[in-house]
């Protein structure tokens, strides 16, 4: 089977050889592998996630890109991150999900009570931005393996346009409700395991547009670009070090697809185990931790991987990456 790098977009779902069930990370791939994981395989036990007569079993217990890696059988070096990345083969997909078309499928004729409910709410974005294409869902809800009473809903937006005007709605609207007592306290406590940034500071970076609860379900929301390419014929970079600066974040769309970016208005160097040799110009993250302060902007000091790009004679601040996860935090 082959099929183009730009057919498939982040958090779409593919089916595998052995009905197993991955999910697609980011937009970049190439004409032979995509970039992603196996989330899901058949179980010979009871589990929470069935399709059909099948339990599976969820491999990657956590959104974590650490446990990503560490479960992922197969892996490629990818010269633009200068690591060895998760990968599925393309000739080993069976199915292809998307996304869009499952939304379209609940908003016509929901399953069950958890169906119902993303029905609801796909129809609560639809109602509150005008849009009629781009909402998507996501997670056990896409290959229909999901437990009616437990699962969680989780959506993807595709496009700039639309992702503003999601953003935009649910900030504003009462019907989506933000994390607080026990789950925030529960939220805040993980997270703040998982990057090692005090869970006051895990608190700071929450935001609503992009998880909270949904007639008292939760919810996550992912934002895509919706443009893909070839992640071979990118730029390749180098890592070099550990850098630690502070600095300004310009702001912006780039921030909303994963990996986030974010342009560096200026910065000082405060620590740092080799000189950079070009100028620092962005910060990448794997941690979707960070995509609101990116996107939103300010002031930020922030750990990670120096990484550099002869080609680009530019260098970067990779925060996430197997090798080291560093942190971005927002500066009053």
């Amino acid at each position: 089977m082959w099929a183009s790098q730009e057919t498939i977009l982040d958090h779409y779902y593919v089916r595998t050889v052995g009905n197993c069930y991955g999910v697609i990370v980011g937009n970049d791939h190439t004409p032979f592998y995509y970039i992603g994981y196996l989330k899901y395989c058949p179980s010979s036990s009871a589990t929470y996630w069935k399709g059909g007569e099948v339990f599976y079993e969820r491999l990657v217990k956590t959104y974590d890109p650490f446990q990503v890696h560490k479960h992922a059988a197969l892996k490629e070096y990818i010269p633009f991150y200068d690591s060895q990345i998760p990968i599925i083969p393309v000739s080993i997909i069976r199915r292809i999900y998307d996304p869009v078309e499952r939304a379209r499928e609940l908003l016509l004729k929901p399953a069950d009570v958890l169906e119902a409910k993303a029905s609801t709410l796909i129809q609560a974005l639809q109602d509150c931005t005008g849009l009629t294409s781009g909402i998507g869902v996501t997670g056990s809800i896409l290959p229909g393996i999901h437990n009616p009473d437990l699962s969680d809903i989780d959506i993807v937006i595709y496009g700039w346009r639309e992702s503003l005007k999601v953003i935009e709605c649910v900030r504003e609207s009462d019907l989506f409700q933000p994390f607080t007592g026990g789950l925030m306290e529960d939220w805040s406590s993980r997270l703040s395991k998982m990057s090692g940034l005090p869970v006051e500071t895990v608190r700071q970076l929450y935001r609503k547009y992009r998880r909270g609860l949904f007639s008292g379900t939760p919810y996550s929301i992912m934002f895509n670009t919706q443009h893909g390419g070839n992640v071979l014929l990118k730029p390749p970079f180098k890592t070099l070090g550990e850098i630690i600066i502070s600095g300004m974040v310009e702001g912006g769309l780039d921030a909303l697809s994963y990996p986030s970016e974010g342009t560096l208005e200026n910065y000082k160097v405060l620590d740092s185990t080799v000189k950079p040799p070009y100028d620092v110009t962005e910060i990448m993250s794997f941690e979707t931790l960070y995509t609101s302060i990116l996107f939103e902007g300010g002031d930020v000091l922030v750990k990670g991987l120096l990484q550099c790009s002869e080609r680009l004679e530019a260098c970067r601040i990779l925060v996430g990456g197997v090798e080291g996860k560093g942190f971005v935090k927002p500066v009053s």
